[in-house]
């Protein structure tokens, strides 16, 4: 039978907890629990009233009648940080050595107030080599004590820490289909989005934005007439207060709460819409930017399906916006699978999905432990270490005395043949000089060629690209270009729409360092502001052309030839 363990998530707002079977591929949760964060517990993933908390989880556990005596924790926090690293295929039990010797080479900080941890991605095999990415992990000393001391508050044994991001991965990876696919998990304050490959994450970056954003955005509109948080939430999942597109081109959809004339005539009502839209708009270009960087390292790898989980997937509207401007098929993820639970458990969908941290969390942690443990198991292993090396020392050193004559021989005989080889290698010399006088000429044409170049030979280009990315509500008034910069001046009727074209220039080829200095609004006859005019400059890059592409792979059989040739 397997082991079962308590796994606990403490949130900013909400504590979440279950009891599971711990190290399980496909765990079974026996019983879970949840109850509100008092205000002013936690600080970024550090519990500052550890009394007052752990007297809470002592009174949720007696109450849910759990008895279990070892936890798990998932630590959400910004001061953990996270690198995807590639290192040399090594075997499991030489990796935490090779992983602490070059740690300092991925975090800037002093490594010896931190504690590191890891969670291997996948085994890279590239013709003859083999690699291992990893997902690795340093958090605070202090953080990690910190939640040591909880324990001991709470009469429990620390069984591992993990990281909220991993504990999320190891769920959400068991619901993605074949192929690549993008997994975006809006929480409270934050959002995750991961990019994985099967049963493999290959990317997972966090932003700063989650459904609280959008909630603050509905208290500030009384149009909306929500009278708390909770109201605000209820609205989001009962009402399609959010546009289909950050344009607002689709048609107005009339809430319950007053009717169809009312709502027509409320332009009050529809400002809020466009507001809550923004919103929700700003979560939505933060995850665009995330792929457009992962289209940018794996430009081979075609992206088949968008995945949003967490509170988010409740808001009603939002799936399809999601769709609309990603041009991605979205799908919620409103079930685990390969996750059993108990008849008592409420499976509802919310309790389903508002707990994978804690779950993944049991399922294969990444590890925190306090340093002084991993010193205590460490020189238990090395004293095991010592006498299996003491026993073999012995044989090996009677197998080097009678091994050692025999290469000695080998050795001399090699020597003369490389001696030989050497004297008829002479004539290579000349050849190598011919080559440098070559190249000499190639470049010098080079050099002239790039001289006569100028960027201009690339507006017709730009101009294509420009009509392909700018969206459709903006006209451009003048377009200036010199040698360097490109100035525009464009107009639009909605500040969303700036956002979005920003993003969308990333992908123009013949611009980089795109700015906005300022945006100005005119104002109609009822004192709205109904067009904005704004300037945008940008530096001015040249494409290579055809025959510049092929100089540059010529150049690059010439270095390697060179390469080759002084090293005979």
């Amino acid at each position: 039978m397997a082991k079962k363990v308590l796994s606990i998530e403490i949130g900013q707002q909400v504590t979440k907890a279950v009891v599971i079977d711990f190290l399980k591929k496909n765990p079974h949760v026996y019983n879970a629990f949840s109850f509100d964060t008092p205000e002013g517990v936690m600080e970024d993933g550090y519990v500052k009233d550890k009394d007052r908390m752990a007297q809470l989880l002592r009174e949720q556990m007696k109450d849910n009648g759990v008895k279990e005596k070892e936890v798990v924790f998932s630590i959400a926090s910004s001061k953990i940080a996270s690198r995807e690293v590639t290192v040399p295929y090594v075997p499991e039990k030489n990796l935490d050595n090779l992983i602490n010797a070059t740690a300092q080479d991925y975090f800037p900080v002093n490594m010896d107030e931190y504690t590191l941890a890891y969670n291997v991605l996948e085994t890279v095999k590239e013709k003859d080599k083999k690699s291992l990415k990893l997902l690795l992990l340093a958090a605070p000393d202090s953080l990690i004590q910190n939640y040591y001391s909880l324990a001991d508050l709470m009469g429990v044994r620390v069984e591992s820490i993990d990281y909220y991001g991993n504990g999320s991965m190891q769920v959400l990876q068991k619901h993605i289909g074949s192929g690549y696919s993008v997994c975006v998990q809006i929480g409270s304050l934050n959002t995750m989005v991961s990019v994985l490959k099967e049963n493999q994450q290959i990317m997972q970056r966090t932003i700063p934005y989650g459904t609280n954003t959008i909630i603050e955005t509905m208290l500030a509109h009384p149009a909306l007439e929500c009278r708390d948080e909770t109201d605000a939430m209820e609205m989001l999942c009962r009402e399609n207060v959010v546009y289909s597109t950050l344009d607002y081109e689709d048609e107005t959809v009339r809430g319950t709460r007053i009717s169809e004339d009312q709502w027509k005539r409320s332009g009050q009502s529809r400002e809020a819409r466009k507001a809550v839209t923004d919103a929700v708009g700003g979560i939505l270009l933060s995850v665009i930017r995330v792929v457009d960087y992962f289209g940018s390292r794996y430009p081979d790898c075609q992206l088949g399906y968008i995945y949003i989980t967490g509170m988010g997937v409740k808001i009603r509207g939002l799936d399809t916006l999601f769709e609309r401007e990603m041009d991605l098929p979205v799908r919620k993820l409103e079930k685990l699978t390969n996750i059993t639970f108990s008849r008592g458990f409420a499976r509802s969908l919310q309790d389903q999905t508002e707990y994978i941290a804690a779950i993944g969390a049991a399922i294969e942690p990444v590890g925190f432990s306090l340093k002084e443990l991993k010193n205590k198991q460490g020189r238990a292993a090395s004293m095991r270490t010592v006498k299996i090396i003491l026993a073999g020392s012995v044989v090996v050193a009677v197998a080097l005395v009678a091994v050692g004559w025999f290469r000695l021989v080998g050795a001399n005989k090699e020597n003369e043949n490389l001696k030989m080889e050497k004297q008829s290698l002479q004539s290579i010399n000349q050849v190598y000089t011919e080559n440098e006088q070559a190249t000499k000429k190639f470049e010098d044409a080079a050099a002239l060629h790039v001289a006569t170049s100028t960027k201009n030979q690339n507006l017709v280009a730009l101009i294509e690209q420009l009509q392909k990315k700018l969206p459709k509500q903006m006209q451009v008034s003048t377009l200036q270009t010199t040698e360097d910069k490109v100035t525009l001046t464009i107009t639009t009727k909605t500040k969303i729409s700036v956002a979005k074209m920003l993003v969308e220039f990333e992908g123009i080829d013949l611009l980089t360092n795109v700015n906005v200095a300022s945006i100005a609004g005119a104002e109609s006859e009822n004192d709205k502001i109904d067009e904005y005019t704004f300037s945008v400059t940008a530096d001015y890059t040249q494409l290579p052309t055809k025959e510049e592409k092929d100089v540059s792979l010529d150049e690059a059989d010439t270095t390697t030839t060179d390469t080759t040739q002084t090293a005979q």
